[in-house]
């Protein structure tokens, strides 16, 4: 099941979050379940009543995106799990307290904000000392061609 949950980049990304019981995780802009899936597949050999104490936050400013991810959820059984809260909300202006996160995730959606500075001080406001950032992509594409082709794939083809 696990090829189908994520790619590769989403497995080594998700394997560097050192997760551990009881931890609080924020996925900004995983609206369609990005990381979500890889996180609870590698939280599957923390013991059950660890596991209701750890939180994945999974936050998007768009609320049909959050919509397409919780039945995504409810399709694999993960739908009534205590443990996962969909947020809408804007990377830019997170509701989330100081220190409050031990993991940020973002991926591809972080070339879709319009001040990436904002949305980077917004996840070290969140995070906890020592807490991780991971992000999967910070690419820009400057050839007019490639940039067609590029926004194409990125706007049509991957929210498919």
């Amino acid at each position: 099941m696990m090829e189908k949950v994520a790619s590769w980049k989403h497995l080594d990304v998700v394997s560097k979050l050192n997760l551990f019981p009881g931890m609080k995780h924020l996925d900004v802009a995983g609206g369609t379940d990005c990381f979500f899936y890889v996180i609870k597949a590698r939280e599957g050999t923390i013991e059950d009543d660890l596991q209701e104490e750890t939180h994945i936050y999974v936050c998007d400013i768009n609320p049909k995106m959050l919509n397409v991810g919780k039945k995504r959820a409810q399709e694999r059984g993960l739908g009534d799990l205590g443990s996962l809260v969909w947020v809408e909300g804007d990377a830019e202006k997170l509701t989330f307290k100081d220190d409050s996160m031990d993991g940020y995730t973002i991926a591809f959606g972080i070339r879709n904000v319009t001040h990436i500075e904002k949305v980077l001080a917004e996840a070290y406001r969140v995070l906890k000392k020592r807490g991780r950032f991971l992000c999967l992509e910070l690419s820009h594409v400057d050839t007019p061609v490639c940039k067609q082709l590029y926004d194409y794939y990125t706007f049509s083809v991957i929210p498919v």
